[in-house]
């Protein structure tokens, strides 16, 4: 495997309860064996041990899910056998996915003294009836709490907020934004409430039951809002949903954007490789307990590995580098793919300022982040 710097990514498949909004890999089980899933990480873990030796690890994530709910040891034993196998960056970044809940935060001195040197706290609202609405466990106190105990064990501390919620007013995020960037923390990923289907919002709203949503313009508005708010606030959008202090911008996840090597361990977890001159996609079995039974059988669990196009890699970029601020070099884009984008579609959208385009730098202002999905649309078609 062609890898020179690469990104790992755990998924921990478990949460206490279902977000209606949430649409990732997670589940609620009433008992889960955390030694038999040691041993499936671990197994995992030697899988892959020859194909990406001698790459230098600059990034750990532990997602989820909730990995916070993982006992400590899993990730100390994780990451041990992660140092004693693999060359990790001096820098490296270890990341950890929690939420407010007292259990969790008891965990928080832990994990810093095992080495995760990045928490992210999925926050999501400071609004108590909110909360409630969202499925969330936590209220806003808590919150509070368990961000001011990840500000004083973690120097890069980030936390989730949705806005775009039912019924939320323009001025009230305007104070909950402006009261959230008070809170010391050096990264805020800021999402717009989406609807997904599958989802128990998904379900409400096709049967025209989940009321009190922003049309169109209003979330034009409330977007529009956020970054102005963290512009004046010093926080700079690095990514399109992603917010940070200099210096403080998530690695691992820059690593996706940038179309960089990752591999992904758990239920469902997505990875993507070069190798010989090509990229590699694969998914892992999604059911949790498939994905267990294989890997303490050490069958290795990947559902599917594909060979990208030429094509599909030339769409990756585009889809993912600009998401970014900096957006995507052309030259680079084209040595990678052998694909140009047409240079009648960027000037048409360079003249109504949708992008700027210098030294082959392609990269979108503000009004194209405002209509993302179209630019790339036009752009790809």
């Amino acid at each position: 495997m062609e890898i020179n710097q690469i990104s790992i990514y755990f998924h921990w498949p478990f949460c206490q309860s279902k977000c209606p909004y949430c649409d990732f890999n997670s589940h609620v089980r009433t008992h889960i064996d955390h030694t038999n899933w040691l041993k499936a990480y671990i197994n995992n873990i030697d899988l892959w041990k020859e194909k990406i030796n001698p790459s230098i690890i600059q990034s750990i994530y532990f997602g989820g899910g909730t990995p916070s709910l993982m006992e400590t040891r899993s990730i100390s034993v994780i990451l041990e056998h992660l140092c004693k196998n693999f060359t990790l960056s001096e820098d490296v970044e270890i990341s950890l996915e929690a939420n407010p809940s007292s259990v969790e935060k008891k965990k928080f001195r832990e994990f810093s003294s095992l080495g995760v040197n990045r928490i992210s706290i999925g926050v999501q609202s400071f609004n108590d009836k909110d909360l409630r609405t969202l499925g969330r466990t936590h209220s806003s106190k808590e919150a509070i709490e368990a961000v001011d105990i990840a500000n004083s064990e973690f120097l890069n501390v980030n936390f989730d907020l949705i806005y775009g919620r039912q019924f939320q007013k323009i001025l009230d995020w305007e104070k909950e934004l402006t009261f959230a960037q008070s809170l010391g923390s050096k990264h805020l990923s800021l999402y717009q409430l989406s609807i997904e289907k599958g989802t128990a919002f998904g379900n409400l709203y096709s049967a025209g039951k989940l009321k009190g949503l922003p049309n169109q313009e209003l979330s034009k508005k409330f977007f529009l809002t956020t970054y102005k708010l963290c512009k004046n606030n010093n926080f700079y959008s690095y990514e399109i949903s992603n917010f940070a202090k200099k210096g403080f911008e998530c690695f691992h996840n820059l690593n996706y954007w940038k179309c960089g090597n990752f591999i992904s361990i758990g239920p469902g977890g997505h990875g993507r490789y070069k190798q010989n001159n090509s990229r590699y996609s694969y998914h892992n079995v999604k059911n949790p307990e498939n994905w267990l039974d294989k890997s303490l059988k050490k069958i290795n669990p990947i559902f599917e590995i594909e060979k990208l196009s030429k094509l599909e890699h030339f769409e990756e970029f585009i889809l993912m580098g600009l998401r970014t601020d900096k957006g995507i070099n052309l030259k680079h884009v084209q040595e990678n793919t052998g694909y140009e984008i047409n240079m009648k579609k960027l000037n048409y959208l360079k003249n109504f300022k949708f992008i700027s385009l210098k030294n082959n730098n392609l990269r979108l202002l503000l009004k194209g982040k405002i209509v993302l999905d179209k630019v790339i649309q036009e752009i790809l078609i």
